[in-house]
């Protein structure tokens, strides 16, 4: 049976219309040989085991699919197993490459086949430039989240250094032990706060919503996403030792100074002072497997209504301290937990009442602090996508950092994103954002 933390995930329509699905890609250097790259993947990956070599896999849900009983998900072996390496013969543009990506997040899985498959395509570039490929890794969330991806990803770097395989973590998140005592008022002060603040978008009289069973070009219509241009993650280090705050709290802000441009861009009265935010926290509790989802939500009310950029990165610090010292998203986990236990129907009746609320969260993905390879490859560029944004009454921003440089991505649907371009826009005010912290004291 699946632990709680992935049951959650295994409540949407996995082999007919998921949402869960998050596809990686990933640019290398020159043209990447197939072959090599299936050989690498089964050495190192797929046919790895423990160190005391016991025979037991690493990663065995790689070989894993899902399947029902009574309303609950079980693992169970995968009998269709198929190349786990697919090729795309032709050469894709970089707008192909998109629709692609987009493609991908919201195809349905073979029922009896593994939950996750690596695409290669070869982009094409000017004449001129350097040949370039694509990796698109494509997986359902049910199998990890974004620690054991990276941690996947380290894998296939060839020679294996501890450089880079140290760089994915397993250890829990810091909390004092007497903090436990205030869990109840924590929980009940969190969502108080939460339900008190504004909101992005406050008449939703006209939003059209895709149905349960909705085809992935039904989905791709209703999702809008961008994902900036890198920008050097050293320029997010300097801002924080400057203003004194953290680059976790330099990001962030600069993300509510973009929303406010974007959606409130005359400065009216109907800003909210603040808006709920989440976003991901590791759990006070040590990872006991490479994959499988191991992180919960934290929460703040974020001061999106501060027009000073300067008191808006102080006062985003101040929210985050506070977040990070709660107990909130420990009581958040053990909820979550508890309705794991419950078979699938009344998950997704939970899923539709928790996504009938306007969420924006926020999720930090941290890679490695050097560019590695990928079975030897050098990898240039890396960018994420999710699906959860065709359903969601919300917008997610992912803040990914890559070697030396770090990318926004912001996804969302065409209820909340209501012009075209919106999301590009977003990036781009991040940006703007960013200088003005550089020329402020």
């Amino acid at each position: 049976m699946l632990t709680p933390g992935d049951t959650r995930f295994a409540c949407d329509g996995i082999h007919t219309s998921p949402v869960c699905t998050i596809v990686t890609t990933l640019e290398l250097e020159g043209d990447v040989d197939p072959d090599h790259i299936r050989e690498t993947l089964r050495t190192q990956i797929l046919d790895a085991t423990h160190e005391n070599d016991d025979g037991r896999l690493l990663y065995p849900e790689l070989g894993w699919t899902i399947k029902y009983y009574l309303g609950f998900p079980f693992w169970t072996k995968a009998t269709l197993l198929e190349d786990p390496v697919r090729v795309i013969a032709e050469d894709l543009t970089q707008d192909q490459l998109i629709e692609l990506q987009a493609k991908l997040t919201f195809q349905p899985y073979k029922l009896n086949a593994p939950l996750w498959e690596l695409v290669l395509v070869r982009k094409q570039n000017n004449s001129g430039i350097v040949p370039t490929s694509i990796v698109l890794f494509r997986f359902h969330h049910t199998i990890s989240d974004g620690t054991g991806i990276f941690h996947l990803l380290s894998k296939m770097i060839i020679p294996q250094t501890t450089e880079f395989t140290k760089q994915v973590s397993k250890k829990a998140g810091n909390l004092v032990p007497i903090r436990y005592l205030g869990m109840p008022y924590d929980f009940v002060q969190t969502c108080r706060e939460g339900y008190q603040s504004g909101c992005l978008a406050p008449d939703k009289k006209y939003w059209t919503h895709v149905s349960d069973a909705f085809s992935p070009s039904e989905a791709i219509s209703h999702v809008r996403f961008h994902m900036s241009e890198p920008i050097p993650f050293n320029t997010i280090r300097k801002l924080g030792e400057r203003h004194g705050v953290t680059g976790t709290a330099v990001m962030h802000s600069a993300v509510l100074g973009a929303l406010r441009s974007s959606f409130f861009p005359n400065n009216g009265g109907r800003i909210p002072s603040t808006i709920t935010v989440e976003t991901t926290v590791n759990p006070p509790t040590e990872r006991n497997r490479f994959l499988g989802n191991n992180v919960t939500n934290g929460m703040y009310t974020a001061p999106i209504g501060e027009e000073d950029a300067v008191k808006r990165l102080l006062r985003t610090q101040d929210a985050l301290t506070t977040m990070k010292d709660s107990t909130f998203s420990v009581t958040r986990a053990l909820v979550v937990h508890a309705f794991g236990s419950f078979p699938r129907p009344i998950w997704k009746h939970v899923n539709k009442y928790n996504d009938a609320y306007e969420r924006m969260f926020i999720g930090n993905l941290p890679g490695p602090e050097e560019k590695p390879n990928f079975g030897g490859y050098l990898v240039n560029e890396m960018s994420v996508m999710g699906g959860y944004c065709v359903t969601l009454l919300g917008l997610g921003v992912g803040l990914i950092t890559f070697g030396d440089t770090m990318r926004i991505g912001v996804f969302g649907n065409r209820n909340l994103l209501s012009r075209s371009g919106q999301a590009e826009e977003i990036t781009r005010a991040f940006m703007r954002e960013l200088d003005e912290l550089q020329v402020m004291q």
